[in-house]
């Protein structure tokens, strides 16, 4: 079961039973600033579900697009849940993860955006979509 939906919508769906991981799509290089969160309650009991932050962001393609993982959570009982992304103008996603290397102009960064033909430009938040699998 997978929910996919764009960062500034809040979607009503049913998830069941299981251990989940949410994603970021539309870049590698995600950065949130403290006010950001995600809210998943629970409808019929307003049980807040937590959310875990993943220490080891891994990165990978979902839905066609590039995808990094971010929070995890747990489920422990079938339900109608409302998702909403908190303070989402508080994310900054780039396609490129070559923001990660500290000197922006150096060589080895030079040549990975000339070869991969990265863009650090920042994606809007019109493109930015959450995936919870």
């Amino acid at each position: 079961m997978s929910i996919k939906f764009n960062i500034q919508e809040t979607v009503e769906s049913e998830i069941y039973y299981g251990h989940y991981v949410v994603h970021i799509l539309g870049g590698h290089h995600v950065k949130v600033h403290s006010g950001f969160y995600i809210k998943i309650v629970n409808i019929e009991t307003n049980h807040i579900i937590e959310l875990s932050e993943k220490n080891i962001k891994g990165r990978d393609f979902k839905c066609g697009k590039k995808a990094v993982e971010f929070f995890t959570f747990q489920i422990n009982e079938y339900g109608k849940f409302r998702i909403s992304v908190c303070n989402f103008e508080d994310i900054n996603v780039k396609d490129s993860m070559l923001e990660l290397f500290p000197f922006p102009f150096s060589i080895p960064h030079i040549i990975f955006s000339k070869i991969f033909g990265r863009n650090r430009n920042k994606i809007s938040l019109d493109e930015i979509e959450i995936l919870i699998s």
